[in-house]
């Protein structure tokens, strides 16, 4: 079928299913949990068991059309435009859900950083997005950082070290697809940036891939080692006080690893 793409396959499954809506956020959820290299083996388990064997492989025939046009379009958002053509306007305004046009985004992320230069400085640079969507705003970001915009074959969209965040769980997942397939590296939360509330937490297998843990760790230690915590941040009684000894030259440089501790 020459017109067939991901979303005929999903409306084709919606027929005989459930709404469009419901078919597209299980279409998300599995794919982001086959995205993430067993480490959301159970969230996958649980959103395949409605479906037959038959429409399974008809998801997985959508998440191949999806993965082609994402490579005809590099960081170009084409999720989160279905997800607000198919969603109603009461569910969307319930949610408070008003997606960036790509245009916009765009001209946010040229305007807010100058990629060339934190490429020549060679810093890891962190970017929060607390009302992420599907990951629109940071795919422009991340374009910024590749040969698409930069020219050459060298992509340094790993200086990106991303946390995103949306109370939507399908917004989630659009954003976990979004950032994994072109390489950003991202933890997902699910929760509501405006309470602080979290629901849950995902790191994609590109922030495992740069060590972004072990670079944080080793972060914190070298800011403990530099400025030593106040007696009452360390919670010391009158019995257990003792006077706080800064770090030495030797000490800092033993934790300084150029490799890992990139940070801006």
């Amino acid at each position: 079928m020459p017109d067939e793409n991901f979303r005929t396959i999903l409306q084709s499954i919606a027929r005989q299913k459930s709404s469009i809506v419901t078919v597209f956020a299980d279409f998300c959820r599995i794919a982001a949990c086959a995205s993430a290299l067993q480490t959301r083996e159970d969230e996958y388990f649980e959103a395949i068991k409605s479906y037959s064997k038959e429409e399974l492989s008809l998801i997985a025939k959508a998440y191949a059309h999806l993965i082609q046009e994402m490579e005809q379009k590099p960081f170009c958002d084409v999720l989160g435009p279905y997800y607000i053509e198919i969603a109603s306007h009461s569910s969307k305004q319930a949610r408070g859900e008003f997606y960036t046009p790509p245009e916009v985004s765009e001209l946010l992320a040229r305007i807010s950083m100058d990629a060339p230069t934190v490429i020549a400085e060679g810093k890891a640079i962190t970017v929060n997005d607390p009302c992420c969507g599907s990951g629109g705003m940071l795919l422009a970001l991340a374009k910024q950082f590749s040969p698409i915009i930069l020219g050459g074959e060298v992509s340094h969209v790993d200086l990106l070290r991303v946390t995103c965040q949306d109370i939507n769980p399908v917004a989630v997942d659009m954003c976990y697809l979004n950032t994994t397939m072109w390489g950003i590296p991202a933890t997902m939360i699910l929760g509501n940036g405006l309470n602080a509330e979290t629901n849950k937490v995902w790191s994609n297998i590109h922030w495992f891939r740069v060590e972004e843990d072990q670079r944080q760790a080793l972060l914190e230690m070298m800011q403990f080692l530099k400025s030593p915590p106040t007696e009452e941040r360390r919670g010391i009684t009158e019995f257990q006080r003792t006077e706080p000894v800064a770090a030495s030259q030797a000490e800092l440089d033993l934790f300084s690893n150029p490799h890992i501790l990139r940070e801006r």
